[in-house]
């Protein structure tokens, strides 16, 4: 069986077939390489790390950096390109997603030691598109950030509501992954831990990714009822109320219940 990274879990991982990525794809992929610990990488790097030819590397570093998408510090070294800060802003003007949230912003920035999250499920990752608010602690969502898809509430808000078809192939893949999440050791204890979530129409974890906060999460749903994501609050862990937490959770739901309906007017 697979062990994956944790963030990476569902969408293509979910449909895999034995076919070879395109050219397109493999050359696209040497973007992958460039994170916040590797921000500059060679062409011999890029070799090694992806089993490219010299050639090839030449060839696609080539490519991508006369599309803007990357940029030549020096001789055989690059960094991520300005087109990819062009694309962002293009990004957060024109995400219907990122837009419906934007209708709850004044609400939701006047929360105290709250922060709200709005995440979409892209592909095969959990991805924070905007943040309002703050929780007065480090934590690691931010835009832009992978997020994994079997823990914590922004992402259990989202799986509990996937066709039931890529949930069962989600299980099949990375049963282990789900046993370490505590989501079942089997696939009718998967269905009935998701089911719980389902009825109730949030998740709700603690410190699950971040050490001392807890999370509350509702699903977002496009104009034909498919899950794209997620709206969640996260807070300290001392904040948090056995009594109190069914009308928060009320809250919530009725919050992503207007950016689902705000999403559709907007995409229509």
């Amino acid at each position: 069986m697979n062990s994956p990274n944790t963030q990476d879990v569902i969408g293509s991982s979910t449909t895999q077939t034995n076919s070879k990525p395109s050219s397109l794809e493999r050359m696209l992929s040497v973007l992958d390489l460039f994170t916040e610990e590797a921000t500059v990488w060679s062409v011999e790097g890029i070799c090694d790390a992806m089993g490219y030819t010299r050639s090839t590397a030449y060839r696609y570093t080539k490519e991508l950096a006369d599309a803007g998408l990357l940029f030549q510090v020096e001789q055989g070294r690059y960094t991520l390109g300005a087109r990819i800060i062009q694309w962002d802003r293009q990004l957060r003007l024109s995400d219907p997603l990122v837009r419906a949230a934007k209708l709850l912003e004044p609400e939701l920035s006047a929360s105290v030691n709250v922060a709200w999250l709005i995440c979409g499920l892209f592909k095969d990752q959990v991805i924070c598109v905007e943040q309002f608010g703050g929780v007065g602690r480090q934590v690691s969502y931010s835009r832009g950030t992978p997020r994994p898809l079997l823990k914590g509430a922004t992402s259990k808000a989202i799986l509990a509501f996937l066709p039931n078809r890529q949930l069962m192939q989600i299980f099949v893949n990375y049963s282990e992954e789900i046993k370490s999440a505590n989501l079942g050791s089997n696939w009718d204890e998967f269905k009935k831990s998701l089911r719980v979530i389902r009825q109730k129409g949030y998740a709700v974890t603690k410190a699950e990714v971040d050490e001392g906060v807890f999370g509350l999460a509702a699903p977002i749903f496009n104009p034909d009822g498919k899950v794209i994501g997620s709206l969640s609050s996260v807070q300290p862990i001392e904040d948090y109320d056995d009594t109190g937490i069914a009308a928060e959770a009320e809250r919530i739901i009725g919050l992503a219940y207007r950016i689902s309906r705000e999403y559709e007017r907007l995409v229509r």
